[in-house]
């Protein structure tokens, strides 16, 4: 429902704010991935699964931190042929 460049201009600034939640959610996971990975003897069993689990997170946050991205510079360009 975006009309003006402003309204696009703070759906851009959303999307790159929640790119960036998503980039420190990749970068949380990837230290607990490490953890994990380096301390196997201490998880047993579970370490598989929890290792599973981490890289799963790192996907998708990744994936969700690129599409809010690209969500972003769709409505930078929007705004900027608003006239």
């Amino acid at each position: 429902s975006a009309r003006t460049r402003s309204d696009h201009e703070n759906l851009a600034k959303h999307y790159e704010d929640a790119s960036k939640e998503m980039q420190a959610s990749v970068a949380e996971h990837k230290k607990r991935l490490a953890q994990y990975e380096a301390n196997k003897g201490l998880y047993g069993k579970q370490s598989s699964s929890l290792i599973s689990h981490c890289q799963g997170l790192v996907r998708i946050y990744e994936q969700a931190a690129a599409e809010n991205k690209s969500m972003a510079e769709s409505h930078r360009q929007m705004a900027a042929e608003v006239k």
